[in-house]
């Protein structure tokens, strides 16, 4: 071991003493340093490879956050595209069928629902003489060929009109139109439950115009007021909510029901709320439309659909109930005084269906709003002979749908995207 002497260091490589002085300094080797870092050096150390690592998990990051973008634009533009040959489809529908209800009267038909339940499907129809049919078939069964006039069988008269059909769990609900309107509870499955009829308790409750039934809350349009049942079965709660205009259209939301009147204004209520008075969303206070409200639809929790007399289709985002402007607006509808002109949706909420005062049934896309989809070969063109009264649109087999209206007598049926020389190909096979 060499010794320390002053002014010199010990030079291993070379085996010699040099100055201090000297430009050539002392190597560190190996881990045992003579003068180890100090503690500043250690945390600069630190710091900088801190740094790098968080340099190098953010470039990580950037690239997987441009990788989820690159696939979730593909994914957007792979169901935009889907959705384009969907209105296509649609719009070149060029198959319907037609069948009759063996009515008493020979009524125009009013009123149409048909649900799946318990393996079977249940139709119901209400017509202009207050008749209410029912048709109950198999879910196996070709459902076209069984909705003739055999199939139907006429359950009961409400003496008046049928104004409205609802369907919620296993009980139907039809009302009817007049001075005495009236409420027919039809159980789905009659071996447990009795068809029974019932009224409001309340003079000033006439002229079912329309209903909305969920759960087994009940909401009625009528005269100056909507009115909600809470247990449409036992009717033990009963509230009046004042609108002080005809109620044309209703829908509910939970504790939330919103109504559309003959004067234009789209009210909203809280039924959890004892006061009755409801609150104007979507127009000016201070002035009247007179553009009244003829339907109301609430789609993806937050939007809201309305026509109005003169024909126009909007909707509105329930999240900003002051905003009077639409989000989206559908064109190209026909009316501009008929109160029953019906709307349908698809229950995939893809596509908007609305029947004309030109008795003409109408497509649009949820997503893009706009002009109607139109295609020449379709049977969208032609206009019916008798104005249309009740559409639905019904899932028979998973992503089959089905559109039914009504006209005059007749009830139709349309295979949605089916065009009719794909109907004589299958019937060949």
């Amino acid at each position: 071991m060499p010794r320390e002497l002053p002014g010199l260091y010990w030079d291993e490589e070379k085996q010699r003493y040099f100055p201090l002085a000297s430009p050539r300094r002392p190597q560190v080797v190996g881990p045992s340093t003579l003068h180890p870092p100090t503690k500043v050096q250690s945390a600069l150390q630190t710091t900088r490879e801190s740094h790098n690592l968080k340099r190098h998990v953010g470039n990580r990051s950037l690239l997987r956050t441009k990788e989820d973008a690159r696939l979730s634009f593909r994914t957007t533009h792979k169901n935009k595209l889907m959705h384009q040959i969907s209105c296509l489809q649609v719009a070149q529908t060029s198959h319907i069928a037609s069948s009759s209800i063996l009515s008493l009267t020979c009524c125009a038909i009013t009123a149409f629902q048909a649900v799946s339940y318990n393996n079977n499907v249940h139709s119901f129809a209400g017509d202009t003489g207050g008749w209410f049919y029912s048709s109950v078939i198999g879910r196996d069964e070709p459902v076209t060929g069984h909705h003739t006039s055999h199939g139907w069988r006429p359950e009961f008269s409400l003496s008046s009109e049928i104004s409205s059909i609802c369907i919620s769990g296993s009980r139907c609900i039809a009302t009817s139109f007049g001075p005495e309107s009236k409420i027919l509870h039809f159980p789905l499955d009659l071996d447990s439950e009795d068809i029974r009829v019932t009224r409001v308790n309340n003079r000033s409750v006439r002229d079912i115009w329309t209903a909305d039934f969920q759960g087994t809350r009940l909401v009625l349009g009528t005269n100056d007021q909507a009115v909600v049942i809470d247990d449409a079965a036992d009717r033990a709660t009963v509230c009046f909510m004042k609108t002080s205009s005809d109620v044309f259209a209703v829908a509910q939301d939970n504790n939330i029901i919103y109504t559309g009147s003959r004067a234009g204004i789209v009210q909203r209520f809280d039924s959890r709320i004892a006061s009755t008075k409801g609150d104007r969303i979507f127009s000016d206070p201070s002035t009247t439309q007179n553009n009244s409200v003829t339907n109301l639809k609430i789609f993806y929790d937050w939007q809201l659909l309305t026509s109005n007399i003169d024909g126009s289709l909007a909707m509105f985002d329930l999240r900003f109930p002051s905003n009077r402007t639409p989000i989206m607006s559908f064109t190209g509808n026909i009316n501009t005084y008929t109160t029953k002109t019906p709307i349908a949706v698809d229950p995939y909420e893809e596509f908007l269906f609305a029947a004309g005062q030109d008795r003409r049934i109408r497509l649009w896309s949820l997503r893009t709003g706009g002009p109607p989809l139109v295609s020449p070969a379709s049977v969208f063109q032609k206009p019916f002979e008798d104005p249309v009264r009740a559409l639905q649109v019904v899932e028979e087999e998973e992503g089959v749908l089905g559109l039914w209206a009504t006209s005059g007598a007749a009830l139709y049926k349309y295979n949605l995207g089916q065009r009719m020389e794909e109907d004589s190909e299958a019937m060949q096979c």
